[in-house]
């Protein structure tokens, strides 16, 4: 009988044991959702989003060449800016840089510039630049990027030549492609 006892005892403290882990279990996942759930509500913006603003969206961009002096966007003015911000270490960032290049050739240059801004280190963004061959226009975003909505790369600006933010492209795209290149040109049109 003691055993008996014994078992029945070693039971209950064994569903005790588990009741409680069981509660320590969801008070974590329920912690873990608290602080998760402003990025994916944050992440979970429209892919692409007109902005109607009337603040100037160049003046929040501060940017340096690769030698760390002040690239002033007022160079472009007159241009439709596209700037697509991306990282060393982002695999569709790179995998989208072919077909950015391909835009660049297709789009008039007196019309349109292509950016590719990094927050990275001068050295990082240099060492990228010359490791590969992509006849791009690289420079270093010092604007923190959450202060430009920046949660995902890469995330591309189409930006008119008054400085004024017409478009923001979450994640890769084919830039190249008719459809990417006749959105691009009707923006321009309907901001006119």
């Amino acid at each position: 009988m003691k055993g008996t006892i014994g078992i029945i005892s070693s039971g209950n403290s064994t569903i005790h044991i588990f009741s409680i882990w069981i509660r320590d279990s969801i008070k974590l996942i329920f912690i873990v959702l608290v602080l998760i759930t402003p990025f994916f509500i944050q992440c979970s913006k429209p892919k692409n989003q007109e902005t109607t603003s009337d603040s100037v969206f160049v003046d929040k961009v501060k940017l340096s060449n690769l030698k760390g002096k002040q690239y002033n966007l007022s160079k472009h003015k007159d241009k439709t800016v596209i700037l697509s911000i991306w990282a060393t270490w982002c695999k569709p960032c790179i995998e989208e840089m072919p077909s950015l290049e391909a835009l660049q050739n297709k789009l008039s240059l007196d019309k349109y510039s292509i950016l590719l801004a990094s927050d990275e280190s001068l050295d990082k963004i240099n060492r990228f630049k010359n490791s590969n061959n992509y006849d791009l226009n690289f420079v270093k975003l010092e604007t923190p990027a959450t202060s430009l909505g920046i949660y995902a790369l890469p995330t591309t600006f189409i930006i008119n030549e008054k400085g004024e933010l017409l478009l923001t492209e979450n994640g890769s795209k084919k830039w190249d492609s008719e459809e990417s290149i006749q959105a691009i040109m009707n923006l321009e049109q309907l901001k006119q």
